[in-house]
């Protein structure tokens, strides 16, 4: 089978790791960058060195590649889009995927009237340790699910330039959420909200809670006022915590994985990721996400957010933002 060729419009920070990454495995080969930003595409091009990098985005999409991943501002993601689904070229969106869940709706039933298959790339849908709690949980390591805690924070907001910023229910709590859902199997039901304006008139912080499906429940937290990441998700039979380098684990009976072993039931075991990452690097290629869209294409394997899943988690987000505005609780 042919190796799929790919796009990417948007050369950010994140854009180069993900060249690496991609080069890791044969799946799909990097054909084309695009950036409206010279310097950002040169940068890009300097370790790339694809055979289209351009400004003009028509351009870009005529250069013959399978699909494209759309990063860049949101305020162009549904024209650029709508031109790639016009040439039946399939996207792969970086999260957050759309500034409101009415947007996303339009996104997804513009690549459904088109016949194109539509996804989001979630940051820790790629990482082996994460995939490995997600199939504990599937396994019920846990026992079942009783609690839920997380939170995704930025202090971009507090540094120059002090630019506007994407509520931070859709900028930080949306990608938190993919995950949270891909982790636990769940989907929300019902939320409750509330939100501070900090600095400035606009709400920069959020916090929610969550009854999920089968009666589980979820707090989050998402701010652009505060550098934080940490995930824990507890069972009748265990948990596990996540934060920073340090994962934490207690359960009643041992699991053996492809990135850890958790051997004596009942023991609090604690582990660094940096002794992890031999064992993360040799499972890493199977789950970068441009490698997995490309079999998914094929029919190959699945992918873990398709437009049809990020579309449930943001009928929660928007659930939460009506909640902060309401003061009660939100069916979502």
């Amino acid at each position: 089978m042919s190796t799929l060729q790919v796009g990417i419009s948007g050369c950010d920070a994140a854009t180069q790791r993900t060249l690496a990454a991609v080069a890791a495995h044969a799946d799909c080969a990097i054909a084309a960058l695009h950036d409206d930003d010279a310097a950002a595409l040169a940068n890009a091009q300097a370790i790339a060195r694809a055979g289209v990098a351009t400004t003009d985005f028509q351009k870009f999409l005529q250069s013959g590649v399978d699909f494209v991943v759309l990063g860049g501002p949101l305020n162009q993601r549904a024209e650029r889009l709508h031109a790639a689904n016009e040439q039946a070229v399939p996207c792969l969106l970086r999260a957050p995927m759309a500034n409101d869940l009415a947007a996303a709706r339009a996104l997804a039933a513009d690549s459904e009237a088109h016949g194109q298959r539509l996804a989001v790339a979630v940051p820790g849908h790629d990482d082996p340790l994460f995939d490995q709690i997600r199939r504990m949980v599937a396994e019920d390591w846990l026992g079942g699910l009783v609690a839920v805690q997380a939170i995704a924070g930025d202090d971009a907001l507090l540094r120059p330039p002090h630019r506007p910023r994407l509520h931070p229910a859709y900028e930080r709590l949306a990608p938190l959420l993919h995950q949270l859902t891909w982790l636990c199997g769940r989907e929300l039901v019902a939320v409750t909200a509330q939100g501070v304006a900090t600095y400035g008139a606009d709400v920069d912080h959020v916090a929610a809670t969550a009854q999920l499906r089968g009666g589980a429940l979820l707090t989050l937290h998402g701010s652009h006022t505060t550098r934080a990441q940490a995930i824990a998700i507890h069972g009748t039979d265990g948990g596990v915590r996540i934060a920073g380098d340090r994962i934490w684990l207690c359960g009643k009976r041992p699991f053996r994985g492809r990135v850890f072993a958790y051997e004596q039931a009942g023991d609090e075991l604690v582990l660094a990721r940096t002794e992890l990452q031999p064992a993360v690097d040799a499972a890493a290629a199977r789950l970068e996400p441009l490698g997995r869209f490309a079999r998914w294409l094929d029919d190959r394997d699945d992918f873990p957010c398709p437009a049809e899943q990020a579309l449930a988690d943001l009928q929660a987000i928007d659930a939460i933002v009506r909640a902060l505005h309401s003061g009660g609780c939100e069916r979502v």
